[in-house]
């Protein structure tokens, strides 16, 4: 690996990479989903992709708190990335013992190796 290979690696580490979803089907019967438009998960340089734990890629957060990996699924369908949050994984009440949904006013943001394409 040359110095440049390095400077690009450290390039696609440390680009702006934060984006807001917006709600897509807050109805579905086990997932509250997520979308956003024109997002994928980024390409790293092949001798490092093994060493990237697939967890480790992005981090996402519902109205400021980190959510773990284990909460929800995500996938990307043509040009739209999508997070499927399982709520089975979520409270049944929340904490004024209303049930527990999330909502189009919730703001959902996921930082981490994602790029923008068009």
């Amino acid at each position: 690996m040359n110095i440049r290979q390095l400077k690009n690696i450290m390039k696609e580490v440390n680009e702006p990479n934060e984006y807001f979803l917006e709600p897509h089907d807050l109805q579905h019967p086990l997932y509250w989903i997520y979308k956003v438009d024109n997002v994928r998960v980024k390409t790293i340089f092949p001798k490092l992709e093994g060493l990237r734990k697939p967890d480790a890629r992005f981090d996402v957060f519902i109205n400021g708190l980190f959510i773990s990996q284990r909460d929800y699924l995500f996938e990307n369908e043509g040009n739209i990335f999508y997070l499927r949050f399982k709520r089975s994984n979520f409270p049944e009440f929340d904490r004024f013992g209303d049930i527990y949904s999330l909502e189009e006013t919730d703001e959902i943001k996921i930082n981490g190796d994602l790029e923008k394409f068009n």
